[in-house]
């Protein structure tokens, strides 16, 4: 059933069954456990574990960190790496046995919240080699052994980084070129290829590197398993496997520093093996899982890392923001007096409260370990990384012409040298790293539409005919006749004190029926379209948002509920129902065109069209220049002089 999600092919082989709890889960099936949500207090030695380090790591960030000079620089000082792995930073999610500070979840994001609202370039540096550098790979796959020969290292002295993405990949992970050839004798692996966007890559000692090993299918121990073959001889096909990669061996090149928009103290490269011979015992976990396990990690920074740092970048803008409305008059109010503002605000204000809400809930189900939380995570990634923008472009136009300014242009003149402008174009990182928003929606809608793929997946898709096609339907319809009926009975909520508030019922009563609601959906959906389904972005995407609207009304209910328990607090409730208000109407409208019809496909036909260049004349009355003219000028004499020696050409 996995051609119902084109593209994804590669993606769905390396795919595991959820194997653990998931509130949204049950949600696409229209049986949402709101008790799943329900956290156990935090325990009382993460508490005070928190407790001691927040205000260190306060003042190391006030006094030892400045980010403009960061940003001015584009380099993050030498003496900062020092302090940071002192204060045991980069060592927060590595347990004490092997020199960690053994943070929970929950810890690790708040502390990467509170990084980021100081400098985000420097809580990203320091997340990534802990979300998706060999830290957590090995923790999660590695043997003992190679737990106390790096974890130790990477806890105190050494940066880490991580090697999957490539220039002909992007975010299509499965189709990695870069290779792993195990060598005569078994004892070492040969690698050529390259990696580009590699986050921490200029200044790493380890990567966690992705290749491709020539390999054949065996059985062992009642399982099928690959094995690397010696020199390519006799593989029945490359499979993508992880490694432990030391930076300083021969053959391994940073062929550039990359830079970008944002984040420009970021150390970000593109490097080269050529020849690099590594031990096999660098080799983590089995051959043939790379793709596995870089789908398991890449949870940790999508559910953790990257909220954190979005939720920290909007709070460091949440009071200049206020402060900017409040001191700025124009036409004798200030900007806080006028409606416009008052409404940019006020979303503003439910954004932030959303976004905090979303990834505490998460950071919470990841540290009870029976939850999978890759649906969650992927939802909470998307949600504050395109909310974050939204925020943080809100409070540009508050600022108006001094947003628009650099703050070492305002410094020069005695204002106040808030970089708003900065924080804008750092977002936009967010949205693209680790799962970009587009590939991520639907990742989520094939999660939401696992059950029904593994149930009727052949069904659907047409692939059977005649006797057998009857059987199945007859088969499907002894599970679906029930089930669907189901879908119009209501299920109760918990008998707790968080589901007595009466705007709290009433928004859970809402998510269950809503629940069923795109249950009923989904299920339509994948009747009428079919194999037209796999093509259909459009439906999948606006799956994925309804989802995300009701996971983000059952968190910040939740989150209002549990905190008006300590103190009668209205003011939660009030950023509740307007984001509950806004999210009814975008829900409604999905529902909608996931069952029946919308403009997708007249959008979409359009877009092709311009893509094969049917409106070249919306070009017209400027110097036209296509993609290829702005290749240096060397390079375009370069392709000239092979097109004149017959040569084919092949413009990226």
């Amino acid at each position: 059933m996995t051609s119902l999600f084109k593209g994804f092919e590669r993606i769905e082989e390396a795919r595991e069954r959820l194997t653990g709890l998931s509130f949204m889960a049950g949600l696409f099936m229209g049986r949402p456990d709101f008790a799943l949500l329900l956290h156990p207090e935090e325990p009382p030695e993460q508490v005070a574990a928190w407790e001691s380090y927040r205000p260190r790591l306060i003042s190391f960030l006030t006094t030892e960190v400045d980010p403009d000079e960061i940003e001015r620089t584009g380099k993050i000082p030498e003496s900062v790496f020092k302090g940071l792995f002192a204060l045991g930073a980069f060592a927060m999610k590595i347990p004490p046995a092997y020199g960690g500070l053994g943070f929970s979840y929950t810890n690790y994001g708040r502390a990467l919240t509170l990084m980021a609202s100081w400098s985000n370039v420097l809580a990203l540096t320091v997340a990534v080699p802990q979300s998706i550098g060999i830290a957590m790979p090995l923790l999660l796959f590695g043997t003992e052994e190679q737990k106390r020969a790096y974890l130790p290292i990477v806890a105190r002295e050494a940066i880490s980084a991580f090697a999957l993405t490539e220039p002909a990949t992007g975010s299509d992970a499965a189709n990695i070129r870069t290779e792993a050839v195990l060598e005569a004798g078994g004892e070492t692996f040969l690698i050529n290829g390259e990696k580009l966007w590699c986050t921490n890559g200029p200044i790493a000692r380890y990567l966690t590197l992705i290749a491709q090993v020539p390999a054949k299918k065996a059985t062992a121990g009642g399982k099928a398993v690959w094995v690397p073959v010696s020199e390519s001889k006799g593989a029945d096909a490359k499979v993508p496997t992880a490694f432990v990669l030391d930076m300083e061996t021969p053959g391994v090149a940073v062929r550039q520093r990359c830079h970008f928009e944002g984040c420009r103290g970021i150390e970000n490269g593109h490097l080269t093996f050529t020849d690099v011979r590594i031990p096999a015992a660098n080799l983590i976990g089995e051959v043939g899982r790379g793709l596995k396990y870089a789908l398991t990690i890449l949870n940790i920074g999508r559910g953790i890392s990257i909220p954190a740092i979005c939720l920290g970048m909007a709070k460091q803008a949440w009071q200049p923001t206020l402060d900017r409305a409040n001191e700025r008059f124009t036409f004798q109010k200030p900007l806080s007096g006028h409606q416009t503002q008052q409404m940019r605000l006020g979303q503003m204000a439910a954004n932030l409260f959303a976004m905090e809400s979303l990834a505490l809930a998460a950071w919470r189900l990841a540290d009870r370990h029976t939850f999978d939380v890759r649906i969650e995570a992927a939802i909470t990634k998307t949600f504050c990384s395109e909310r974050t923008i939204q925020f943080l472009k809100d409070a540009h136009i508050i600022f108006g012409g001094m947003g628009y300014e650099t703050a070492d242009s305002k410094r020069v003149r005695g204002e106040p040298a808030f970089g708003i402008e900065q924080l804008v174009r750092d977002a936009e990182m967010y949205r693209i790293g680790e799962g970009a928003t587009d590939v991520l929606r639907p990742f989520v809608a094939r999660e939401g539409l696992s059950p029904h793929l593994d149930r009727a997946g052949r069904y659907v898709a047409g692939e059977l005919r005649g006797t057998a096609k009857l059987t199945e339907l007859l088969t499907l319809a002894r599970f679906y006749v029930p089930w669907y009926l189901g879908l119009w009975r209501a299920r109760a909520l918990p008998d707790r004190l968080e589901f007595r508030h009466p705007l709290a019922a009433s928004l859970f009563r809402y998510v269950e029926r809503t629940s069923r609601r795109l249950a009923k959906a989904i299920f339509w959906a994948m009747v009428r379209q079919g194999r037209a389904l796999r093509d259909d972005q459009g439906r999948q995407n606006r799956v994925e948002m309804v989802a995300e609207d009701l996971l983000v009304i059952t968190t910040a209910t939740l989150q209002a509920a549990s905190s008006s328990r300590a103190a009668d607090d209205s003011s939660r409730w009030k950023l509740v129902d307007l984001i509950a208000v806004e999210a009814q109407g975008r829900i409604d409208r999905a529902i909608r065109e996931i069952r029946g019809s919308n403009h997708d496909q007249m959008t979409a036909a359009i877009g092709k069209q311009a893509a094969d260049g049917t409106y070249g004349w919306l070009s017209d009355g400027i110097i036209p220049r296509r993609l290829r003219d702005y290749r240096p000028a060397a390079d375009q004499a370069s392709m000239a002089d092979q097109t004149e020696h017959g040569f084919p050409i092949r413009f990226g």
